[in-house]
């Protein structure tokens, strides 16, 4: 089945080709300039373009969701290697062993954006991507705001396990203006700054993708049932 990405990667090949072709035919046919070939000039200049320009737009805002996105920066490798190791206890790796979080992982939990607040990430993004190509950071990088409540609330609140927990209920309204955050109680979500700081006893292995993979593959296998496991008919 073909995914949303295949797709405006296809169309985009379409319209570009569509568009070369167009050029290629304005150029031989444009010194009669008659009413069809303007008509062609204007799609080939004006809406091929524009058309491209927003396909690469949902390109790369739908895969910038995808862990895969996140995981090939290389100062976000720490955080998606720890979430992948099953021997890791932060909240992300917990989260993800236990299946409690969608493919996207990394996007399931960083989703307070809103409207106002997308067009910001964006230019946020924009900047973080200069500085990276520039190599003008440094490490372990720091979160230029604390974590919102709200992304956990997404999925928490109003659910049994969440509204069973009794210290919970005088904390709501506290948890709602982030005057308490979730991981006061629940740990800390990714590595530590010392953890990701460049010549620590844990850097070469949260920077390392084959680690994470092996160790997850075993803990995959390790839970797994056999067929000597696995319950009669």
């Amino acid at each position: 089945m073909i995914t949303k990405v295949e797709l405006v990667q296809f169309l985009g090949i379409i319209l570009f080709l569509t568009q070369f072709g167009l050029l290629f035919w304005i150029f031989k046919k444009g010194k009669d300039l008659l009413p069809n070939v303007k008509r062609m000039a204007f799609a080939a200049l004006i809406v091929c373009p524009v058309l491209l320009g927003l396909l690469g737009n949902f390109y790369v805002f739908d895969h910038s969701k995808t862990t895969q996105s996140c995981s090939s920066c290389h100062v976000m490798k720490p955080m998606v290697n720890d979430m992948q190791d099953p021997e890791s206890m932060t909240l992300a790796a917990r989260h993800f062993k236990n299946n409690w979080i969608s493919e996207n992982e990394c996007y399931s939990c960083h989703t307070d954006y809103g409207l106002n607040g997308t067009f910001k990430a964006k230019l946020d993004g924009y900047r973080h991507l200069m500085r990276y190509i520039t190599s003008t950071y440094e490490e372990p990088i720091i979160s230029g705001h604390a974590f919102s409540n709200a992304n956990c609330n997404s999925c928490h609140s109003g659910t049994e396990s969440f509204e069973s927990v009794d210290v919970h209920q005088p904390l709501l309204a506290s948890f709602s203006s982030n005057e308490v955050s979730c991981l006061n109680c629940h740990g800390r979500a990714h590595p530590t700054r010392l953890q990701r700081t460049p010549g620590s006893e844990d850097y070469e292995k949260l920077m390392t993708d084959k680690v994470a993979d092996e160790k997850l593959k075993a803990y995959l296998q390790s839970i797994t049932p056999t067929s000597e496991t696995k319950p009669s008919p």
